[in-house]
């Protein structure tokens, strides 16, 4: 099965040199490797272009022009400039630890997906790690014993409570939440709900929807919080045009009828 691993980035050329590394030291390495930027400044895209031009594995860097929190339309973006059966998909600043990839390929199912969780780095081992990255799987490895997974237990009781409960039509209806910095999916499954929306813009509530029109069309969620193991480099929160444009999605995801196959999505 080809497995196409799909990255997004803004601005973080040094946090996804370490994210790839990464994936370098995978069990499991992935087929390919999408970098769908949304729309860092010319040095920073430059950069990336510079670094993926001697990765061995086979790639392709896709951008769009910087019109401000475009998480959603990047997304789809990469998909579309992928051509693997299974995707992965990641923000820059996760970092699988070696064997994540295969339990992530291991549990994968048709019209299942797969959510996985991440470790916290702190900052002063976020900042050793993009000055000098882990050049082994023993390296990757030990970024575990350095980071704080003591908040994915609860978030696994959760999930496994909010599942229980949409089973009983009792929960809300994106719920178990779907976040997109780390999950999995066949193509054929992302396919029929068309993708993301792409029209959030701004920060927020583009995860929520692809949950819930996933829901809508009979996918199951499963976790792999526990097993496909990753960490979080450390930085400072950034929403993006917070204000207008956060209140603009919510109105648009609080409205009572949503389609399944959203209107501006892959297609």
């Amino acid at each position: 099965m080809k497995t196409s691993l799909i990255v997004n980035v803004y601005n973080r050329a040094a946090w996804l040199k370490v994210c790839l590394g990464a994936v370098l030291h995978q069990a499991v390495r992935p087929d390919e490797v999408i970098v769908a930027d949304d729309g860092s400044a010319p040095d920073e895209a430059e950069a990336v272009k510079a670094f993926l031009a001697s990765y061995p594995i086979a790639n392709d860097y896709v951008g769009q022009e910087d019109r401000g929190f475009r998480a959603a339309a990047a997304r789809n973006m990469g998909i579309r400039h992928s051509t693997g059966e299974y995707l992965v998909f990641l923000d820059c600043d996760i970092v699988l630890m070696p064997d994540a990839l295969a339990h992530h390929l291991d549990r994968a199912r048709p019209q299942h997906f797969l959510l996985g969780q991440a470790a916290q780095l702190d900052g002063a081992t976020t900042q050793s790690l993009l000055a000098d990255p882990p050049s082994s799987a023993p390296g990757v490895e030990a970024l575990w014993e350095h980071a704080d997974a003591s908040h994915i237990s609860d978030a696994e009781t959760r999930f496994r409570r909010s599942r229980f409960l949409r089973r009983l039509h009792l929960t809300k209806r994106h719920k178990p939440q779907l976040i997109s910095n780390h999950f999995s999916i066949y193509r054929s499954d992302i396919e029929r709900v068309n993708g993301f929306d792409e029209k959030y813009q701004g920060w927020g509530l583009e995860d929520d929807d692809l949950g819930l029109r996933l829901y809508q069309s009979g996918m199951r969620v499963e976790s792999v919080f526990r097993h496909a193991r990753a960490v979080h480099l450390y930085h400072e929160t950034h929403k993006p045009e917070a204000g207008a444009w956060v209140s603009q999605n919510r109105e648009y995801f609080e409205r009572k009828h949503i389609p399944t196959f959203c209107e501006k999505g892959l297609r």
